[in-house]
């Protein structure tokens, strides 16, 4: 049985799946699961917005991460977690709009992918804790675009949670309503982009794409095997600490 689900229903690709911790805890066959669903997504012309969900009450509830030996990394693990056609790559650019709809808890690999995504809603009730504490693939020039550099480098350095009311504040999400309403407010996100014709959705996001390439978030991603050969070496070390 396949542990991530994909549905096309007019022009959205739901992608599902109970919660995004298996990626936390670099789940290969997941990873892949994952990855081949958003790169069906993008590739179908029927699609305009893809949508990433967790049918589970948690987005990404902390999970045990199994770092790779160093001699994983530049072979298995670097195909199925940072590759070209890895998840956090296949999201980041996809050819579509990505939207993350995170209900409670959202912690390493769901941080990570919501990076990734283009647009965010969360629920009231949702927390943010930092990717870099155990996920070596976590972009952190993704962080500085999206929350600003000081408070990246605090996510970084101090592993700060955030609360809902905070990563909208700070522009981690750009929407949270309570978590009954998330599914409608989502629908009410991507309508103007179902509105938009197949090229204008590819265009905006080549332009999109054109930022990150200025930025170096490629360049990026291609460290990610060095940073896990460097945590597979010297464990984690830090704590969560608060904003």
């Amino acid at each position: 049985m396949r542990s991530v689900e994909l549905r096309v229903v007019d022009g959205r690709a739901y992608v599902e799946v109970e919660s995004y911790a298996p990626l936390t805890s670099h789940d290969p066959v997941f990873a892949g699961e994952l990855a081949a669903a958003v790169i069906d997504a993008s590739d179908d012309d029927r699609v305009k917005a893809i949508v990433l969900r967790a049918s589970g009450p948690d987005f990404a509830p902390t999970a045990p991460t199994d770092l790779p030996s160093a001699a994983e990394v530049p072979t298995a693990w670097h195909r199925a977690f940072a590759a070209s056609n890895a998840a956090y790559q296949a999201t980041c650019f996809a050819k579509k709009v990505v939207i993350a709809e995170v209900a409670g808890a959202c912690h390493g690999a769901g941080s990570a992918l919501l990076l990734c995504a283009d647009l965010a809603v969360a629920s009231d009730d949702a927390e943010f804790g930092s990717p870099f504490l155990d996920v070596p693939e976590s972009n952190f020039v993704l962080a500085a675009l999206t929350i600003r550099l000081n408070r990246a480098k605090s996510w970084l350095l101090r592993g700060s949670t955030f609360d809902a009311a905070t990563a909208v504040r700070i522009g981690l999400v750009n929407r949270v309503v309570p978590a009954s309403e998330l599914p409608a407010e989502v629908a009410r996100m991507t309508d103007p982009v179902l509105r938009m014709p197949l090229d204008g959705v590819t265009m905006s996001k080549m332009l999109q794409q054109a930022v990150y390439d200025a930025h170096g978030v490629g360049r990026e991603f291609d460290l990610a095997d060095h940073y896990a050969i460097h945590r597979s070496a010297v464990g984690s070390g830090l704590t969560e600490e608060g904003e």
